[in-house]
C-alpha cells in the first residue's frame, strides 16, 4: 500500500512538473513572439519618413501590441532585450521599469510615447500605466506637478532612486529631439502614491537659488549635451551651454557646449546645482572588453 501511494505521489508530481515546466515554455514563446512583432513595428516607426498618417498609423499599432503585451501574467519579468528604438530604463530596487520611444512628425517636431511598468508591493500587483505627452501644451513646465495623462515627455535613458521626506523617488534624466531647431534634455522626478499612481515633477532641483519642480535644457539640434550620472563624481554631470555669440543669448538654436562643465549632486534631500566643476570624461575605451 505504502508502495502504490508512492507511486501515485510520483505520477501527480511529474504531471504537476511537466504542466508547470510546459506552461513556462508557452509563456515565453508568447513573449518572444510578441517581442518580435514590437521591435518590427518600432523599427517600421523609426524608418517613416514625411507620411503623418502612416506614422501613426503603426504608432497605433505599437502602443497596442504594447499594451497587450505588458498586461499578461509574467510581463514584467520578461526582458524584452532584443528590442532597439525604444528606451527602457528599470530602477535598481526592481518595482520600476518605463518603456518610452518617440516618432518624427513631418513637420520635424517629435513626440513621445511610453508606459510605466509599477510593482506595488503591499498589493502584490504589477500596475502599468500608459504615457501621455503633452509638452507642448504644458506652460512653465519646471513649476508644475504632472501626471501619466499630463506628461513632459522624453526618452528615459537613466533612472536615479532616491529617498526623501516623500518616500522613495526616481530621478529621470532623458532626451527630447524636440524640433527641426533643438533638442532638449530634460531631468525629471518620479514619485508614486499609496496606490500607486504616477506624479512627475517635484520641487527637489535647486539651480541658482531657486527650486524647480524639474531641469529643462534646451540646446543646437547640430550639438549634442552631456547629461549623465556619473557615479565615481556621485552627481549627474552636465555640459555648460551657452550661445555661440552673445547677440544669440536666449535664442537656443545657437546654444551649445562651452567645454566646461557644471554638475547636480544630491544633498539634503535637493539636487544642488554645482557650477563649474573640474570632470575630466572618462575613457570610452575603459567601458569595452578587450578583444583577446
Amino acid at each position: 500500500m505504502t508502495r502504490l501511494k508512492s507511486f501515485y505521489f510520483f505520477v501527480i508530481l511529474y504531471f504537476f512538473t511537466f504542466s508547470t515546466v510546459n506552461g513556462e515554455n508557452d509563456r515565453a514563446a508568447q513573449f518572444s513572439e510578441a517581442e518580435k512583432k514590437i521591435a518590427e513595428l518600432a523599427r517600421q516607426l523609426a524608418a517613416v519618413r514625411f507620411n503623418d498618417s502612416m506614422l501613426f498609423r503603426i504608432n497605433s499599432q505599437l502602443v497596442n501590441e504594447f499594451k497587450s503585451t505588458l498586461t499578461r501574467e509574467g510581463a514584467f519579468d520578461y526582458g524584452f532585450d532584443s528590442i532597439v528604438n525604444v528606451g527602457k530604463v528599470a530602477s535598481d530596487n526592481g518595482l520600476l521599469r518605463i518603456f518610452t520611444w518617440n516618432l518624427v512628425k513631418a513637420d520635424g517636431k517629435h513626440q513621445q510615447f511610453g508606459f510605466i511598468q509599477y510593482y506595488l508591493k503591499e498589493e502584490k500587483i504589477v500596475l502599468l500605466h500608459q504615457l501621455n505627452d503633452k509638452s507642448d501644451s504644458i506652460d512653465n513646465p519646471g513649476t508644475k506637478t504632472l501626471s501619466a495623462e499630463n506628461w513632459y515627455g522624453a526618452i528615459y535613458y537613466q533612472i536615479l532612486e532616491i529617498a526623501d521626506s516623500r518616500g522613495i523617488g526616481y530621478t529621470l534624466i532623458g532626451w527630447d529631439g524636440n524640433d527641426l531647431y533643438t533638442s532638449k534634455k530634460v531631468i525629471d522626478v518620479l514619485y508614486f502614491d499609496e496606490k500607486g499612481i504616477p506624479k512627475f515633477g517635484a520641487p527637489i532641483f535647486q539651480v541658482e537659488k531657486k527650486q524647480t519642480n524639474r531641469v529643462i535644457f534646451e540646446y543646437s539640434r547640430m550639438v549634442s549635451m552631456l547629461v549623465r550620472w556619473d557615479s565615481d563624481y556621485k552627481m549627474i554631470v552636465m555640459d555648460h551651454l551657452a550661445p555661440n555669440n552673445s547677440i544669440y543669448e536666449g535664442n537656443y538654436k545657437y546654444y551649445g557646449p562651452d567645454l566646461s562643465y557644471d554638475g547636480l549632486k544630491y544633498i539634503n534631500d535637493l539636487w544642488e546645482y554645482v557650477p563649474a566643476i573640474d570632470y575630466k570624461k572618462p575613457n570610452k575605451k575603459q567601458h569595452f572588453r578587450q578583444k583577446r
